[in-house]
């Protein structure tokens, strides 16, 4: 295991888990429409996760000799203001986030057995996060277009006045 690498590629995600904190509150207090309550309810909840992901990289950064980083991804900090625009930034943002955690994980001993079952489970949390954001894009997809007037209806209700 290269000590150094491993190191700089654990404050790297640190860094980046601090934006996805900030990007996940800040998502939760703009979201709007008929469900903001509960979605921006849900999304303090992943930004409580990320805020707990940080904290656990912090301890494995320490433990390895290392100094936690403070700084904050800025790639991280993607403003959107609908619904779907915050859906689809984050199912986007956590695909990235996994794919930079199973490289991490790639660097860890499979020996280090408390290293890799932290990075194992931030994995785990993540993947959840995207079934769930997807799955909530679906579900908000088909709510949206049930309770969209059918093209007819709006056809005939212009022409019956006209």
């Amino acid at each position: 295991m290269d000590r150094e690498k491993l190191l700089n590629a654990l404050n790297e995600v640190l860094a980046q888990a601090h934006g996805r904190e900030i990007r996940y509150k800040t998502h939760a207090a703009v979201v709007n429409g008929p469900y903001a309550d509960g979605i921006g309810n849900w999304l303090k909840e992943i930004a409580r996760v990320e805020q707990e992901h940080a904290n656990k990289l912090r301890d494995c950064i320490t433990a390895l000799g290392g100094v936690p980083t403070l700084d904050v991804a800025k790639e991280e900090l993607i403003p959107a203001r609908s619904l779907k625009e915050i859906l689809a930034v984050n199912l986007k943002e956590e695909s990235k986030a996994i794919d930079l955690y199973q490289s991490i994980l790639k660097l860890v001993d499979r020996e280090d057995v408390i290293l890799y079952g932290v990075i194992e489970d931030i994995i785990e949390g993540k993947r959840e996060h995207h079934e769930e954001l997807n799955r909530l894009r679906v579900i908000t997809a088909c709510d949206n277009a049930l309770s969209a007037p059918h093209p007819r209806a709006w056809r005939v209700a212009n022409t019956r006045d006209g």
